[in-house]
């Protein structure tokens, strides 16, 4: 039973999410909007830190259902990732977690 739990731990799937828009204009708005992208990111923090934690070597980000598109990111890129959250929580001026991401990234080279 706890190798099951283990393995589900490692084997988490990404944020649902579903896109509804009209034309390429509502897609192209959406993707500039501040709250998209802070959302996007973090989530994307929430997913990357569980997988170094776990030392995985590649994770789901994203599975926008509505489009049958999974969004995946190998671990060579969680580094990037995490420096780009890293930018919100600074503006946000919560050192406590810079630091934690920052911790992240040198666990991971």
């Amino acid at each position: 039973m706890e190798k099951d739990l283990k393995t589900d731990k490692k084997n988490q799937e990404g944020t649902y999410i579903e896109l509804v828009w009209e034309d390429k204009q509502d897609l192209i708005d959406l993707s500039n909007e501040t709250v998209f992208t802070n959302f996007i990111l973090r989530e994307s923090y929430k997913t990357v830190k569980k997988a170094v934690n776990n030392n995985l070597p590649k994770v789901e980000l994203f599975n926008i259902f509505n489009l049958s598109i999974i969004v995946e990111v190998k671990k060579q890129h969680y580094a990037s990732i995490l420096e780009k959250v890293m930018n919100i929580y600074e503006l946000d001026e919560d050192y406590e977690e810079c630091s934690k991401i920052k911790k992240l990234i040198k666990k991971i080279k």
